[in-house]
C-alpha cells in the first residue's frame, strides 16, 4: 500500500503519464476533506477523493487530459448533489495536475521529505498562473520570490502554508493572492500522522494487530526478540509500512520510543510483559499503555507494580484488556480490529495523566493471551 507520493514516482521512474487529483476545498457534506488525494493512470488508479459518481468522473476527466496530453494544472467544481447526483450534498473543488517528466524534481523533493517523516507541503499554480511547483517544509523553506513567484504572492502564501502545517493534519486550500481575482495557487500540506505506535510482540495476535495498523494513518514501530519472528514472506506488501525492530533489548525501545507515544504490549512472554509496562508506566508520558489480556491480569500486574514502588495514579493508566468495547471476540482478526478502534479514538488527544477509565465486565473486551509459539 504505497501513500500517494510513492505512487508517482513509481510511475515517473517506469515513465507511465498520470493525473493527481487532490481534494482542493469541500463545503457541505463531502466524502472526504481538503488534502484527499488520487492518482490516475491510463488504465489504473490509487487512492480515494470520496468514491461514487464524483470519483468515476473525476478519473474519466483525469483520463481525458492524459489522451490530450495536457500539461497545465485546472481545477473543477462538482456540486455533488446538482451535477453528480450524490446525496451529500455539498460542492467539491477538484486539483488536476497532469504529471510528466517535469514534475520529476518536486517529486523527489517531495518523497525525501515524507521518507523522512517531515510535514511538507506544494504550492502549485492553477490556471494562467505561470510557474513551476514547488516543495516546502515545516520551515516553508523554497518560498522566495522569483519566476512567476512575486513578493507578495510569496508573503500570502507562506503565510497560508504556515496555517495549514499548523493544522498537524494533511490539508489543502486554494489561495487568491491578487484582490478579487480568481483563486490562482493550489496549496496542498502533507504532514506525517500523528499516532506514533510502538508494538511489542509478533505472536498470531501481534502480526494480526500490525497487518491494520499498518494500513491506518499512524507510524508503527514493531518489536521483538526473536530473529524469525516477523514475516518473511515478500508478499507481504503490509510490511513496508512498518519499522520493525529484532533486539536482544526490547526495554531500549520504551526508552528510545518519543513523548506521546502509544505502546502496546503482546508479547510470548509474560514476564517481559511486565518489565515493559513498569518500563512504560515509569515514563509518565505514554498517550497510551496498552496490554493484551484478561482482567484477572490486570489484577497481577497492578498487585506486583504496587508491591515494586509504582503509584497508584500510574497503575489505573494501564489499559488491559485492550480494546474497544462493544467488540466480542477471540479470534486474533478481532482482537485487532478491536485495538485498531481504540486508539483510532485517540487522534486528535495529547498525553492525560488522568487514570483510565477501565473496564470491569469482561465481555465488552477481547480476552485472548498472548502465549509463547510452539
Amino acid at each position: 500500500m504505497k501513500s500517494w507520493i510513492e505512487d508517482l514516482a513509481t510511475r515517473l521512474d517506469s515513465g507511465q503519464p498520470a493525473v493527481l487529483v487532490t481534494v482542493a476545498a469541500a463545503r457541505g457534506s463531502t466524502p472526504r476533506a481538503p488534502g484527499a488525494h488520487m492518482v490516475v493512470g491510463p488504465r489504473d488508479s490509487a487512492g480515494s477523493i470520496g468514491g461514487g459518481q464524483l470519483e468515476l468522473r473525476a478519473i474519466e476527466l483525469a483520463r481525458t487530459m492524459i489522451a490530450d496530453g495536457a500539461t497545465r494544472p485546472c481545477v473543477q467544481r462538482f456540486p455533488l448533489g446538482a451535477s453528480v447526483g450524490q446525496c451529500c450534498g455539498g460542492v467539491m473543488e477538484l486539483a488536476f495536475e497532469p504529471i510528466g517528466a517535469d514534475t520529476g524534481e518536486w517529486v523527489r523533493v517531495a518523497l525525501t521529505h515524507a521518507g523522512a517523516h517531515r510535514p511538507w507541503g506544494r504550492v502549485v499554480a492553477i490556471g494562467a498562473t505561470p510557474a513551476p511547483t514547488r516543495v516546502f517544509d515545516a520551515h516553508l523553506h523554497a518560498l522566495h520570490a522569483d519566476a512567476g513567484y512575486d513578493a507578495d504572492s510569496v508573503r500570502v502564501l507562506a503565510e497560508r502554508a504556515a496555517t495549514l502545517l499548523a493544522g498537524h493534519a494533511d490539508g489543502a486550500l486554494l489561495a487568491n493572492t491578487r484582490p478579487g481575482g480568481d483563486a490562482d495557487w493550489l496549496l496542498d500540506a502533507s504532514v506525517p500522522p500523528e499516532l506514533q505506535v510502538v508494538l511489542f510482540g509478533a505472536g498470531h495476535v501481534g502480526c494480526a494487530v500490525a497487518r491494520v495498523l499498518a494500513r491506518l494513518p499512524l507510524r508503527l514501530t514493531w518489536v521483538d526478540s526473536r530473529d524469525d519472528a516477523f514475516p518473511a514472506d515478500p508478499a507481504a506488501g503490509f510490511m513496508s509500512r512498518i519499522d520493525c525492530r529484532s533486539t536482544d533489548t526490547p526495554l531500549a525501545e520504551v526508552s528510545d520510543a518519543p513523548s506521546d507515544a502509544v505502546f502496546l504490549v503482546m508479547t510470548h512472554s509474560h514476564a517481559l510483559d511486565f518489565d515493559l509496562v513498569r518500563a512504560i508506566l515509569d515514563r509518565g508520558d505514554a498517550r497510551l499503555c496498552g496490554m493484551i489480556g484478561s482482567n484477572a491480569k490486570h489484577e497481577n500486574f497492578a498487585r506486583r507494580l504496587r508491591a515494586r514502588g509504582c503509584s497508584e495514579a500510574a497503575i489505573a493508566r494501564l489499559h488491559c484488556p485492550i480494546g474497544a468495547p462493544g467488540i466480542n471476540g477471540k479470534e486474533p482478526e478481532v482482537v485487532a480490529i478491536a485495538v485498531a478502534a481504540e486508539l483510532l479514538q485517540l487522534r486528535g488527544t495529547r498525553f492525560d495523566a488522568r487514570p483510565a477509565q477501565r473496564r470491569t465486565d469482561g465481555t465488552h473486551a477481547p480476552q485472548t493471551l498472548e502465549g509463547p509459539r510452539p
